[in-house]
Protein backbone atom coordinates (compact mmCIF):
# COMPACT_ATOMS: atom_id res chain seq x y z
CA UNK A 1 0.00 0.00 0.00
CA UNK A 2 1.38 3.41 -0.79
CA UNK A 3 2.64 5.53 1.84
CA UNK A 4 1.31 9.15 3.79
CA UNK A 5 2.60 11.07 5.88
CA UNK A 6 -0.13 12.63 8.23
CA UNK A 7 0.54 15.66 9.84
CA UNK A 8 -0.21 16.04 13.93
CA UNK A 9 -2.49 18.35 15.35
CA UNK A 10 -0.97 18.88 18.70
CA UNK A 11 -0.19 22.24 20.51
CA UNK A 12 3.26 22.11 19.83
CA UNK A 13 3.52 21.63 15.95
CA UNK A 14 5.30 23.55 13.39
CA UNK A 15 3.16 25.81 11.68
CA UNK A 16 2.35 23.75 8.07
CA UNK A 17 0.86 24.15 5.42
CA UNK A 18 0.14 20.90 3.50
CA UNK A 19 -2.36 20.16 0.83
CA UNK A 20 -3.64 17.32 -1.93
CA UNK A 21 -6.45 19.09 -3.83
CA UNK A 22 -5.61 18.60 -7.50
CA UNK A 23 -1.57 18.65 -6.28
CA UNK A 24 -0.59 15.22 -4.34
CA UNK A 25 0.80 14.86 -1.06
CA UNK A 26 3.06 18.09 -0.51
CA UNK A 27 3.66 19.23 2.76
CA UNK A 28 5.20 22.32 3.97
CA UNK A 29 6.68 23.51 7.71
CA UNK A 30 9.15 26.85 8.12
CA UNK A 31 11.30 26.30 10.83
CA UNK A 32 12.60 29.86 12.32
CA UNK A 33 15.98 28.04 13.04
CA UNK A 34 19.21 29.51 11.77
CA UNK A 35 20.52 26.93 10.31
CA UNK A 36 24.44 27.78 10.16
CA UNK A 37 25.45 23.89 9.37
CA UNK A 38 24.14 20.59 8.37
CA UNK A 39 20.97 19.24 8.80
CA UNK A 40 21.23 15.77 10.54
CA UNK A 41 18.29 12.81 10.20
CA UNK A 42 18.77 9.83 12.22
CA UNK A 43 17.98 7.59 8.90
CA UNK A 44 14.08 6.11 9.37
CA UNK A 45 11.73 8.38 7.91
CA UNK A 46 8.33 7.37 7.49
CA UNK A 47 9.45 3.72 8.93
CA UNK A 48 6.76 1.99 10.36
CA UNK A 49 6.58 3.22 14.13
CA UNK A 50 5.00 2.21 17.35
CA UNK A 51 2.08 3.97 18.27
CA UNK A 52 2.96 7.06 20.63
CA UNK A 53 0.76 5.34 23.47
CA UNK A 54 2.35 1.70 23.75
CA UNK A 55 4.82 1.25 25.54
CA UNK A 56 8.25 -0.72 24.40
CA UNK A 57 11.81 -0.99 26.50
CA UNK A 58 14.44 1.36 26.13
CA UNK A 59 17.91 1.16 26.92
CA UNK A 60 19.59 4.43 25.78
CA UNK A 61 22.41 5.64 28.53
CA UNK A 62 23.44 8.94 28.69
CA UNK A 63 25.63 9.41 25.84
CA UNK A 64 26.67 12.32 23.13
CA UNK A 65 23.00 13.79 21.69
CA UNK A 66 23.41 12.55 18.04
CA UNK A 67 24.65 8.74 19.21
CA UNK A 68 21.08 8.89 21.40
CA UNK A 69 18.93 10.35 19.01
CA UNK A 70 20.21 7.45 16.40
CA UNK A 71 19.63 4.58 19.50
CA UNK A 72 16.15 6.37 19.81
CA UNK A 73 15.31 6.45 16.35
CA UNK A 74 16.00 2.56 15.93
CA UNK A 75 14.01 1.81 18.84
CA UNK A 76 11.13 4.01 17.89
CA UNK A 77 11.38 4.20 13.82
CA UNK A 78 11.18 8.01 14.32
CA UNK A 79 12.80 10.48 12.08
CA UNK A 80 14.34 13.18 14.28
CA UNK A 81 15.63 16.45 12.44
CA UNK A 82 18.36 19.10 13.36
CA UNK A 83 21.01 21.32 12.83
CA UNK A 84 24.07 19.38 13.79
CA UNK A 85 25.56 22.71 15.72
CA UNK A 86 22.53 22.07 18.24
CA UNK A 87 23.51 18.45 19.38
CA UNK A 88 27.40 19.53 19.27
CA UNK A 89 28.64 19.38 23.10
CA UNK A 90 25.42 18.11 23.87
CA UNK A 91 24.32 14.82 26.11
CA UNK A 92 21.43 12.73 26.66
CA UNK A 93 19.45 12.13 29.44
CA UNK A 94 19.16 8.93 30.63
CA UNK A 95 16.60 6.54 28.90
CA UNK A 96 15.07 3.32 30.98
CA UNK A 97 12.70 0.93 31.38
CA UNK A 98 9.40 0.24 29.82
CA UNK A 99 8.22 3.82 28.80
CA UNK A 100 6.21 5.48 25.64
CA UNK A 101 7.88 6.69 23.04
CA UNK A 102 6.82 10.45 23.89
CA UNK A 103 7.97 9.33 27.68
CA UNK A 104 11.11 8.14 26.22
CA UNK A 105 12.15 11.75 24.44
CA UNK A 106 11.40 13.89 27.40
CA UNK A 107 14.09 12.05 28.99
CA UNK A 108 16.18 11.42 26.23
CA UNK A 109 15.67 15.57 26.36
CA UNK A 110 16.43 16.18 29.70
CA UNK A 111 19.15 18.73 30.58
CA UNK A 112 19.18 19.53 27.29
CA UNK A 113 17.19 22.80 26.69
CA UNK A 114 15.79 21.41 23.05
CA UNK A 115 12.61 20.39 22.74
CA UNK A 116 10.81 18.62 19.75
CA UNK A 117 8.12 19.93 17.30
CA UNK A 118 6.16 17.52 15.52
CA UNK A 119 6.31 17.72 11.65
CA UNK A 120 3.93 14.06 11.27
CA UNK A 121 3.13 11.27 13.61
CA UNK A 122 6.65 9.85 13.45
CA UNK A 123 9.30 13.06 12.44
CA UNK A 124 10.47 16.61 14.33
CA UNK A 125 12.55 18.70 14.27
CA UNK A 126 14.75 19.51 17.78
CA UNK A 127 14.63 22.79 18.23
CA UNK A 128 15.90 25.22 21.13
CA UNK A 129 13.45 25.59 24.18
CA UNK A 130 13.69 29.55 24.81
CA UNK A 131 10.69 31.66 25.53
CA UNK A 132 10.94 33.25 22.35
CA UNK A 133 11.70 30.17 20.12
CA UNK A 134 8.41 28.08 21.36
CA UNK A 135 6.41 31.43 21.30
CA UNK A 136 7.54 31.84 17.25
CA UNK A 137 6.95 27.84 16.96
CA UNK A 138 3.23 27.79 18.22
CA UNK A 139 2.20 30.56 16.23
CA UNK A 140 0.28 29.95 12.77
CA UNK A 141 1.36 31.03 10.02
CA UNK A 142 0.08 34.07 8.75
CA UNK A 143 -2.48 34.66 5.91
CA UNK A 144 0.12 36.29 3.95
CA UNK A 145 2.46 33.23 4.85
CA UNK A 146 -0.10 31.07 3.91
CA UNK A 147 -0.40 32.42 0.46
CA UNK A 148 3.38 32.33 0.02
CA UNK A 149 3.63 28.52 1.11
CA UNK A 150 1.39 28.04 -1.80
CA UNK A 151 3.59 29.40 -3.97
CA UNK A 152 6.11 27.95 -3.13
CA UNK A 153 4.61 24.73 -3.67
CA UNK A 154 3.15 25.57 -7.20
CA UNK A 155 6.60 26.42 -7.84
CA UNK A 156 8.37 24.11 -6.46
CA UNK A 157 6.50 21.54 -7.86
CA UNK A 158 6.06 22.48 -11.33
CA UNK A 159 9.83 22.38 -11.64
CA UNK A 160 10.04 19.09 -10.47
CA UNK A 161 7.42 18.33 -12.52
CA UNK A 162 9.29 18.86 -15.93
CA UNK A 163 11.68 16.07 -15.38
CA UNK A 164 10.93 12.35 -15.52
CA UNK A 165 13.34 11.58 -12.91
CA UNK A 166 11.93 14.03 -10.88
CA UNK A 167 8.21 13.62 -11.41
CA UNK A 168 6.74 13.50 -7.25
CA UNK A 169 4.21 10.61 -6.79
CA UNK A 170 6.91 7.54 -6.37
CA UNK A 171 9.61 8.74 -3.95
CA UNK A 172 9.58 10.40 -0.65
CA UNK A 173 11.68 12.98 0.62
CA UNK A 174 12.35 15.62 2.95
CA UNK A 175 14.29 19.18 1.39
CA UNK A 176 15.10 22.45 3.99
CA UNK A 177 15.20 25.47 1.08
CA UNK A 178 16.66 28.97 1.78
CA UNK A 179 14.74 31.65 -0.11
CA UNK A 180 16.69 34.75 -0.72
CA UNK A 181 15.44 38.21 -1.35
CA UNK A 182 14.74 37.80 -4.71
CA UNK A 183 12.75 35.23 -4.58
CA UNK A 184 15.28 32.50 -5.76
CA UNK A 185 16.38 29.01 -3.87
CA UNK A 186 20.06 29.79 -2.55
CA UNK A 187 20.39 26.83 -0.84
CA UNK A 188 18.40 23.36 -0.38
CA UNK A 189 19.97 20.28 1.51
CA UNK A 190 18.08 16.97 1.32
CA UNK A 191 17.34 14.98 4.49
CA UNK A 192 18.12 11.19 3.54
CA UNK A 193 17.56 9.83 -0.13
CA UNK A 194 14.65 9.71 -2.86
CA UNK A 195 16.05 6.31 -3.21
CA UNK A 196 18.60 6.48 -6.26
CA UNK A 197 21.85 9.09 -6.71
CA UNK A 198 20.75 9.59 -9.84
CA UNK A 199 17.03 11.45 -8.86
CA UNK A 200 18.83 12.87 -5.75
CA UNK A 201 21.15 14.42 -8.03
CA UNK A 202 18.74 15.76 -10.30
CA UNK A 203 16.36 17.34 -7.22
CA UNK A 204 19.36 19.52 -5.85
CA UNK A 205 20.05 20.28 -9.54
CA UNK A 206 16.33 21.15 -9.88
CA UNK A 207 15.86 23.12 -7.11
CA UNK A 208 18.85 25.22 -7.25
CA UNK A 209 17.33 26.72 -10.64
CA UNK A 210 14.21 27.37 -8.73
CA UNK A 211 13.24 31.22 -8.60
CA UNK A 212 9.93 32.15 -7.23
CA UNK A 213 7.88 35.08 -8.95
CA UNK A 214 8.29 37.26 -5.41
CA UNK A 215 10.44 37.42 -2.51
CA UNK A 216 9.51 36.07 0.96
CA UNK A 217 7.60 38.24 3.56
CA UNK A 218 9.90 39.84 5.70
CA UNK A 219 9.37 38.53 8.96
CA UNK A 220 9.26 35.08 7.07
CA UNK A 221 10.80 31.85 8.99
CA UNK A 222 13.48 30.09 6.83
CA UNK A 223 14.52 27.24 6.37
CA UNK A 224 11.35 25.89 5.22
CA UNK A 225 11.06 22.42 4.95
CA UNK A 226 9.38 20.80 2.22
CA UNK A 227 7.42 16.76 2.50
CA UNK A 228 7.06 15.06 -0.85
CA UNK A 229 5.39 11.29 -0.11
CA UNK A 230 4.36 8.83 -2.40
CA UNK A 231 1.02 9.06 -4.00
CA UNK A 232 -1.82 8.33 -1.84
CA UNK A 233 -4.87 6.43 -3.37
CA UNK A 234 -7.73 8.36 -4.98
CA UNK A 235 -5.80 11.61 -4.85
CA UNK A 236 -4.97 13.62 -8.05
CA UNK A 237 -1.30 13.38 -9.62
CA UNK A 238 0.78 16.32 -8.55
CA UNK A 239 1.75 16.79 -11.83
CA UNK A 240 -1.48 17.02 -13.56
CA UNK A 241 -1.40 20.71 -13.91
CA UNK A 242 2.23 21.34 -14.92
CA UNK A 243 1.43 18.46 -17.64
CA UNK A 244 -2.13 20.73 -18.63
CA UNK A 245 -0.08 24.08 -18.88
CA UNK A 246 2.54 22.58 -21.21
CA UNK A 247 0.27 20.95 -23.71
CA UNK A 248 -0.63 23.22 -26.67
CA UNK A 249 -4.11 25.22 -25.39
CA UNK A 250 -3.88 23.28 -21.75
CA UNK A 251 -5.94 20.47 -22.85
CA UNK A 252 -6.57 17.31 -21.08
CA UNK A 253 -5.80 13.77 -21.95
Amino acid sequence: MRSQTKAVTEPDRLGYAAGTSGRGRFLLWATPLTVAGAIAATGHLFAQTPSANTAIRFDIPSQSLSAALSRYGDLTGREALYDTSLAAGRASGEVLGVLTPNEALQRLLAGTNLSARFLSENAFVLMPTAPSARQATTQEPSAAHRRYYGLIQETVLDALCQSAVTRPGQYRIVVALWIGSTGRIEKSQRVGSAGSGTIDRQIDVTLASVRLREPPPADFAQPVLIVLVPQAPGVTPGCVSADTAARPGGETR
